[in-house]
């Protein structure tokens, strides 16, 4: 590794210490994720988006079986139509983990016989979390990151078919995006990377919850995407630790870097840094195997600078164009490197912090 730095002009990684890293892994996307339940309910503390079966499309809903696939359409006003069942290969927004008959559920998560009304948002985020959980686990065979892009979502039945007293409700598996809404998934989501990424050029900032949030890299932003690395190439049959991802990132993230804004020589003139964050061993064995690299620019003080602009052209750190970079020294005759000059902001060697690493040159 140290053999890679000094190709790249690197010195020894330096950790970056964030105030918080619930901010960077999107703490708002895990709020689902509840262990067993004996008390009586909580007061929900967020919001969930209903998919609301039109009544035309009741015999689709009503044909939806264990492991099939759904889709539907989402008008500019959220309406949902065409709600169909299509093949897992295809583009769908929902697989189906169990039927369930609400008639059945336990009194204290509610009460759904023959004159019971339709279940409000409040009610619908209860039975996510307390009757559709754990058939989802059980259906993913107990391989469900809670970070990653598969959340467990209820559909009801159509309001007409609810008042004939259809009290069936659907609990399956919604990809999401990186900031939780819902997004859309091709093959089945047990066979799939459960890593909630974004594709390379891309930007994102903070959103109110704290998650990460994509925007146009134009719009005040933290980080940009630079690449992705699957670290199953890597480690195809264990789960790799928190330091050999390290290790392995830090080479990997640099390349990315440096081949995304074409070479070590123009990563040098950005003055942004390559950053990852690592996979915990448990949501590695549940499913997520792919990170992202970013670029990024630190404050001095221990957090983000706020970056506006691709870092492919002209862009603005907290406002202000960037400040060229020192000289560096001239290489060798013999093809050796001289040890090189840090950018300005770069932090002291201090190695990871909570698992996320970025590496100063």
């Amino acid at each position: 590794m140290a053999e890679r730095r000094i190709k790249n002009g690197m010195r020894d990684g330096w950790g970056l210490r964030v105030t918080s890293v619930a901010m960077l892994v999107g703490a708002g996307l895990a709020a689902w994720w509840q262990g067993p339940i004996d008390a009586p309910e909580p007061e929900p503390t967020e919001q969930t988006r209903e998919t609301k079966v039109r009544d035309v499309d009741a015999a689709a809903f009503t044909s939806a079986q264990v492991g099939d696939c759904l889709t539907w359409d989402i008008a500019d006003d959220g309406a949902v139509s065409n709600f169909t069942v299509v093949g897992c290969d295809e583009e769908h927004r929902y697989e189906v983990a169990d039927r369930v008959d609400l008639r059945n559920v336990e009194e204290w998560v509610g009460q759904f016989d023959e004159d019971a009304p339709e279940p409000d948002q409040d009610t619908l985020l209860q039975l996510r979390d307390w009757v559709c959980q754990d058939p989802v686990l059980e259906y993913m065979d107990g391989k469900l990151d809670p970070m990653g892009r598969f959340v467990p979502a209820p559909i009801l039945p159509p309001s007409k078919s609810w008042a004939d007293g259809d009290r069936t409700m659907l609990c399956g598996l919604q990809p999401t995006a990186p900031d939780g809404t819902p997004a859309q998934a091709t093959g089945r989501a047990a066979e799939q990377d459960q890593a909630n990424v974004v594709q390379v050029g891309e930007c994102v900032a903070l959103d109110d919850s704290g998650g990460l949030q994509p925007i146009e890299c134009a719009e005040p932003h933290l980080l940009e995407a630079v690449g992705l690395v699957d670290l199953r190439a890597t480690f195809p049959d264990r789960t790799p630790t928190i330091e050999e991802q390290n290790e392995h990132l830090n080479q990997a993230c640099v390349a990315a870097a440096e081949e995304y804004l074409g070479g070590n020589e123009a990563l040098y003139q950005s003055t942004l840094l390559p950053f990852w964050m690592t996979i915990s061993p448990e949501s590695y064995d549940a499913g997520t195997h792919s990170v992202n690299c970013w670029l990024m620019k630190d404050n001095g003080y221990g957090g983000f600078s706020s970056l506006a602009g691709s870092a492919k052209g002209p862009f603005t750190i907290n406002g202000e164009p960037k400040v060229d970079p020192p000289p560096r020294n001239p290489l060798r005759e013999d093809g050796a490197p001289q040890p090189q000059q840090t950018a300005p902001g770069a932090g002291a060697p201090t190695g990871s912090v909570d698992g996320q690493n970025a590496t100063g040159y």
